[in-house]
């Protein structure tokens, strides 16, 4: 074998390592998963409108680091990037794990302060780590194998991520909740994503700096060029509306389950594994679709479906709990085909001549809208819990914001015109938004999803020029 390809292999197989044991931190980071959502509103007790603006510090931090990494960038190449990042992500979840154990549990704005300094820490550091990761990544691994190897990267993440929210559900369950068995969660994460961090360090590929940029036409060339791109003008419209949507009250639903339905951290985490299973089995069957009829239809087929089943939530109650799983089995199969017709659209709107400036437009003002809804949704919903109302009904008339809006949604969906495509890799990066709320439909797989098309085979005589 030759020595560059012992190099590859052994380097391929590094960055599977890191995936594996990445993969209960990048849960942990998500928005509203259930382990934070138990945390901080069951054992600390925080109020709602609290509660939802650490609920937004991701997609803060997804705004914030569009505006750090060209300057970082321009010192730094994207695999130092990762592991500065990383490093300072476990250190702040360190930290939390400690800081539980010490902060009083009755005192939910002390500690609110605490988990808001901590945890926007983690944000800005999981945003930048994310994006030098794909950068990085980008730069040593074959365009020939990328489909194949991707495929089965994330095949074996999705593995690991149901075998820690069974174990979760399993500890949880066993020691009652207490504060000990989430500082052995957060604890055995840290732990993983610092051999995650030095399996990235033993990688020995990609150490230049990022070039950043296209440089096709200048600046306010790519901004004239996108002014006049009415699809992706509609797209980011599309995408802003369905980040609020979804992340209005969707940090909440855990709340609901576990305070107001009843279920135990172990019944929720059984929930989030049949979603993730779901979601997974059917992105095959989703693909198929999106190939044979587009990825509009797909999208807003599935958008209007999955919607439709959520108008469940305004009726759920203690007695009728056991909706909820054919709920999020039914919305892990209809989220998974949302989110692949919104990836493959992307690949088609996107003007190539600026897709850099298209990236970090649509990332930015998505971010921004999708960071303010959960403040504003924990907000509302305290000034109504405060007021004396029955909780019930509350959550109730709240949980129609996500399908009115999002079937609202749909409307700036059809304007967007899809037409032929053609291979743009560095678009991933537009999908950081979407896989961020992705804990909120139950797919948190997507968080460490590497989003990649097989290469199809040229046919003799009809290579590209």
């Amino acid at each position: 074998m030759p020595a560059c390809a012992s190099l590859l292999h052994r380097n391929l197989r590094l960055c599977t390592y890191d995936g594996l044991t990445a993969v209960p931190i990048c849960y942990l980071v998500l928005p509203s998963n259930f382990i934070v959502a138990a945390l901080l509103t069951g054992q600390f007790r925080l109020q709602p409108e609290i509660y939802g603006l650490i609920c937004s510090l991701p997609f803060w931090g997804n705004f914030v680091q569009a505006f750090l990494m060209p300057f970082i960038n321009r010192a730094l190449p994207p695999r130092s990037v990762s592991i500065v990042s990383a490093l300072t992500q476990a250190a702040a979840w360190a930290a939390l794990a400690v800081a539980i154990g010490l902060l009083p549990p009755d005192a939910p704005e002390t500690t609110g302060r605490w988990f808001l300094l901590l945890l926007a820490v983690s944000a800005v550091a999981t945003a930048m780590a994310g994006v030098s990761w794909m950068s990085w990544i980008q730069e040593w691994v074959p365009l020939r194998i990328r489909g194949k190897y991707f495929g089965l990267r994330n095949r074996l993440n999705q593995v690991a991520q149901f075998s820690f929210l069974l174990g979760t559900g399993w500890l949880l369950g066993r020691m009652g909740d207490a504060v000990t068995a989430f500082q052995m969660l957060i604890g055995v994460a840290v732990a993983l994503r610092l051999a995650s961090v030095f399996a990235q360090y033993r990688t020995r590929a990609g150490d230049t700096p990022a070039t950043g940029g296209d440089r096709r036409l200048p600046w306010r060339a790519q901004l004239a060029e996108l002014a006049g791109c009415a699809p992706f003008k509609w797209f980011v419209a599309f995408g802003a509306v369905w980040g609020f949507a979804a992340n209005c009250i969707g940090p909440f639903y855990p709340v609901f389950m576990l305070n107001h339905l009843g279920l135990s951290v172990t019944g929720v985490s059984f929930l989030v594994v049949l979603s993730n299973i779901g979601g997974a089995l059917s992105f095959p069957a989703w693909g198929a679709l999106a190939d044979r009829f587009g990825n509009r239809p797909v999208m807003i087929f599935s958008m209007l479906v999955w919607q439709a089943q959520n108008l469940l939530w305004c009726v759920l109650r203690p007695d009728n709990a056991w909706l909820l799983y054919g709920m999020w089995a039914a919305g892990g199969i209809l989220g998974a085909g949302f989110t692949l017709g919104l990836f493959g659209i992307q690949l088609k709107i996107i003007p190539f001549a600026a897709k850099t400036l298209a990236i970090s437009l649509n990332l930015a003002v998505t971010a921004l809208v999708t960071a303010v809804a959960p403040m504003i949704g924990g907000a509302l919903l305290q000034r109504l819990l405060t007021a004396g109302s029955d909780p019930l009904p509350v959550f109730h008339a709240l949980f129609l914001i996500q399908p009115v809006l999002a079937a609202l949604g749909c409307l700036l969906l059809t304007r967007v015109q899809e037409v032929h495509s053609r291979p743009l890799l560095n678009v991933i990066g537009a999908m950081r938004n979407v896989r961020t709320l992705g804990a909120l439909i139950g797919l948190g797989f997507l968080a460490n999803h590497f989003f990649m098309r097989r290469r199809k085979k040229e046919a003799p005589g009809n290579k590209p020029c």
